[in-house]
């Protein structure tokens, strides 16, 4: 069976929005799996990992980490498992949506939730996320975040105008099929929806609001 080292945090919050797409991927194809709690500095502390971060899935003696390539691995060794969410007519366009996400959407809910994450977190996790992410941008999280929630230019509210648009004429986020494109976006908005109330998506995107609830359902 799939072992999936799934990011955890206090009373069993699961947030990582990369280990939410491969869940969600694994759940709509029906794939047995069991997840493996795993905090930030089990992560650190475990050799399995070495520098590998979360998801890493363990099947048949393999061990691969980074969610793209775990996904492409369980669409290449699960073929007869519903449908296919990741073909050869689709990859480039998966491959741009789960860059889109790593880079703007992701770091437009970033910009929104840095803080609030810490209150999700053991003290041990707390302090190596406050310093690490201190480190990495230059500021305590919570003056991050605070910083980011009174501008005006809301890039998280642009990205999900967007996604609105691209949803008004079609039924999942590449057409009328579903593919892993939309559990790349769903694993994001899952991790918003997790930590804070700063990611609600507002009720004028109706689209957006009607595809979210669809795709939960779908990968439930």
């Amino acid at each position: 069976m799939i072992k999936l080292y799934d990011l955890i945090g206090k009373n069993d919050i699961r947030f990582s929005p990369y280990c939410w797409r491969i869940k969600y991927l694994l759940n709509f194809k029906q794939i047995p799996y069991e997840t493996v709690p795993t905090t930030f500095t089990d992560r650190l502390k475990n050799h399995i990992f070495g520098e590998s971060n979360l998801p890493t899935m363990e099947d048949n003696e393999m061990k691969i980490s980074d969610s793209f390539i775990i996904a492409k691995y369980i669409e290449h060794n699960y073929l007869n498992k519903n449908t296919i969410l990741i073909s050869s007519s689709n990859i480039d366009a998966v491959t741009f949506i789960n860059n889109w996400s790593d880079n703007f959407l992701n770091s437009s809910i970033l910009q929104r939730v840095l803080n609030d994450i810490t209150y999700h977190l053991d003290p041990e996790d707390k302090d190596y996320f406050i310093l690490s992410r201190t480190k990495r941008f230059g500021e305590e999280p919570k003056k991050y975040q605070d910083k980011h929630l009174v501008l005006k230019n809301n890039e998280f509210i642009k990205n999900c105008t967007l996604l609105n648009t691209q949803l008004k004429d079609r039924l999942f986020i590449l057409g009328d099929q579903i593919s892993y494109a939309d559990m790349i976006i769903l694993g994001s908005f899952t991790w918003g929806d997790k930590v804070s109330k700063n990611t609600r998506i507002d009720n004028n995107l109706e689209y957006l609001l009607k595809w979210k609830e669809k795709i939960e359902v779908l990968c439930k």
